[in-house]
């Protein structure tokens, strides 16, 4: 639910409030878009474009708590490692050839669904914990906290967000039928091992479907988040309207944590890095589902103003506007200088900091 909205003279406004509304000027041209972060780039923006007044909500804060900011994040890293460990222990299990302990999957979900409930705080976190030592456990919470944030910004009832946080976290169950040495291997993986890989969404199907509880939405996102919009995916091909909902939601999810995670093998890409990539891979080669992808691309990209950024000059600079238009090329301060990334194309962004 949004906090109160207040109208506020441009210059006035306080930084951390949300703009309410897509904001125009007179001629019918979008300046700023709704959901924008204020702060002094954007105030001044908006006055050069002659906008007097704007709508706002007030910065969220956490419900039912007193809590500060670095509270509500340490509460958030703390549910987030527990629920590492958690997983860890089901996965070690079915690798052991146990039956998987669905009652412990609702437990992670429904505590994850109660205790981190601060969107800045979920992203801070995805961003800060990055372990390639335990991306096989890491990268299901990952999964299954990207896709409850894709269905909050899908505005989805309660009652599905919840089901894709149970969908994130066993979309890859079918991995505890994969030979580790091909799971954990240090380098790229050879054709034949990339087939056995590309078995685990029907060994996690396999594993799921004949318990009654699951809902058969979270059973066919495990099949085939791995499918594409274009007929391209596996493990059936199949293509647009016949992927599931869920899982075009996990598939999306699942493939930018994949990129913005260290792995053994591959150096993370930054945030706005994986934005370009998504862009080509999503809308120009037709991937995944646009609506969800354009929907969730420029959701999580405002959550990254106020970021602060090592730029290729050796500098450190801070995100102070991301134009909905072209969320990879973000406008950056750096020392006294406001650097727009989509003119200035022989600087970049080169770490999260």
């Amino acid at each position: 639910m949004k906090n109160e909205r207040y109208i506020f003279n441009v210059l006035e406004c306080p930084d951390g409030y949300e703009i309410a509304d897509d904001v125009f000027t007179k001629y019918g041209t979008m300046v700023v878009r709704k959901n924008t972060i204020v702060n002094e780039y954007i105030r001044q923006k908006l006055k050069n474009f002659n906008v007097d007044k704007i709508a706002v909500f007030e910065p969220a804060l956490p419900k039912d708590s007193n809590d500060s900011p670095k509270e509500v994040f340490t509460a958030t890293k703390r549910e987030y490692s527990e629920g590492i460990n958690s997983i860890k222990v089901i996965i070690k299990d079915l690798t052991a050839g146990k039956e998987l302990d669905y009652e412990k999957i609702n437990e992670i979900s429904d505590s994850f669904y109660e205790n981190m409930y601060s969107n800045f705080a979920v992203i801070e976190c995805l961003n800060q914990i990055k372990s390639a030592d335990e991306y096989t456990y890491s990268h299901c919470v990952n999964v299954s906290l990207y896709s409850m944030l894709i269905g909050k910004w899908l505005k989805l009832p309660e009652n599905e967000i919840k089901l894709l946080l149970v969908a994130g976290i066993l979309h890859d169950v079918g991995k505890s039928r994969v030979p580790a040495e091909i799971l954990n291997k240090r380098g790229p993986l050879t054709e034949s091992e990339f087939d056995i890989i590309k078995k685990h969404p029907l060994y996690g199907f396999e594993i799921i479907k004949d318990i009654p509880d699951i809902d058969e939405r979270v059973k066919d996102a495990v099949l085939m988040h791995h499918e594409k919009e274009n007929g391209t995916g596996y493990p059936y091909g199949v293509k647009g309207e016949n992927i599931s909902y869920f899982a075009k939601i996990i598939s999306i999810a699942d493939a930018f944590d994949a990129i913005t995670s260290e792995r053994v093998y591959m150096r993370r890409l930054t945030p706005f890095d994986t934005f370009r990539e998504f862009e080509k891979m999503g809308i120009g080669e037709g991937y995944y589902d646009p609506g969800i992808l354009l929907t969730f691309l420029y959701s999580i990209s405002q959550y990254y103003v106020g970021s602060k950024v090592m730029m290729n000059t050796g500098k450190v600079g801070e995100i102070v506007y991301v134009p909905p238009h072209n969320i990879s090329s973000p406008v950056v301060r750096v020392e006294d200088e406001y650097i727009d990334l989509s003119v200035r194309k022989d600087i970049s962004i080169v770490e999260m900091l």
